[in-house]
């Protein structure tokens, strides 16, 4: 199988543009064409993840955190990432990340783990919504199906329907400089509304097969908001419990042996929950707001933890690793119907060792 066609089908669950702008997902080295059997899982791309991948002759790592952050002055073996970057390129092997994007889908991490916790509906802390725009063509009767394919190729997806379409039937009307006589041409008005990003997309794929030199188009923004995710999930519990006790509940959960909380009181009630895995105290002031009785998160600074504590804000601090290694069930949850790829996970153990 195509990488494409297995980009295509984790893009179209936990879609690029949704992730945070400082952020770099997708397709970070390989080419995209590449014929791809076999696919390692895994939450970052170390050496030994690398070479993991070498050994087993795998085709494509699928890794939650981005090997490439920042631009690159060079690739060559006097840093780090350069000797990982030109194994990969040695060894033919594609790589590509989920990292934002994934945490803030509608089925992603960030619900996912709201749910193992206690969640049975939840909401978004932080949403985020789509830039919005429309685009509309003018094409002749005849070339009417041609731009609908190209509308359907592009991927055009929005608020969980694909290649939406408005088609119209106009009348063109014009004279060329100099004669006396206008002309008349049957046209069909095609509309689209998506994705910025995706709208310019399609505009050029139509360039390519519209009969004008000149194509008759119309784009701009739309003042139409579209959800398009956002970080964190908040939930209420079945039942109030106490803090301990549902300190215990989410190592059971979680299978976490080790954990840290901040607690004044742990016969403190609980029963309003945030939760956002990976690094999540930039969000505390918006959680607070919230009125919630526990944050669980990851990360958690020393005067961020004091902050908290005088706040009277408990928290419940999983481990970076110990709240996103769920990533490897989201991604075989995707490619599970993937009849003709091998796919198997290999992550290391937490960095962080408790004695």
């Amino acid at each position: 199988m195509r990488l494409s066609e297995i980009t295509k089908k984790l893009e179209k669950a936990f879609p690029k543009d949704i992730a945070e702008s400082w952020d770099n997902v997708g397709l970070l080295v390989g080419e995209k064409n590449k014929d791809i059997k076999k696919i390692q899982i895994s939450l970052d791309a170390t050496e030994k993840v690398i070479e993991e991948a070498v050994k087993n002759n795998a085709d494509l790592i699928i890794t939650h955190h981005p090997l490439i952050f920042s631009p690159l002055k060079a690739i060559n073996d006097s840093t780090l990432l350069g000797k990982k970057i030109m194994k990969l390129i040695k060894n033919d092997i594609a790589l590509y990340s989920m990292h934002t994007n994934l945490d803030s889908a509608e089925n992603g991490l960030n619900k996912y783990v709201a749910e193992i916790i206690g969640a049975r509906e939840s909401k978004i802390i932080a949403e985020n919504y789509r830039d919005v725009y429309k685009l509309a063509v003018y094409v002749p009767k005849e070339n009417h199906k041609e731009v609908l394919k190209k509308v359907q190729e592009t991927g055009v997806s929005l608020e969980g329907y694909d290649d939406v379409s408005y088609s119209t039937e106009c009348i063109e009307r014009y004279r060329i400089s100099g004669e006396d006589n206008a002309h008349t041409v049957d046209n069909i008005k095609v509309e689209v509304i998506g994705e910025k990003g995706k709208m310019f997309q399609l505009l050029n794929e139509i360039r390519k097969i519209h009969p004008y030199d000149q194509v008759p188009y119309e784009i701009f923004s739309v003042e139409n908001r579209y959800l398009k995710g956002g970080i964190g999930r908040v939930f209420s519990l079945e039942k109030p419990v106490l803090f301990k006790e549902y300190v215990n509940l989410v190592k059971e959960k979680l299978s976490i042996e080790n954990l840290r909380i901040v607690a004044e009181n742990e016969e403190k009630s609980v029963k309003k929950v945030a939760v956002v895995n990976g690094s999540g105290m930039s969000f505390f002031k918006k959680i607070k707001k919230l009125g919630v009785d526990v944050f669980v998160t990851g990360d958690i600074k020393y005067h961020e933890a004091l902050d908290a504590a005088e706040e009277g804000l408990n928290l419940i601090d999983l481990g970076h690793y110990e709240s996103e290694h769920f990533f490897n069930r989201l991604v075989v949850r995707e490619l599970i119907e993937l009849t003709d790829v091998e796919t198997y996970i290999m992550n290391e153990k937490p960095i962080f060792k408790y004695r």
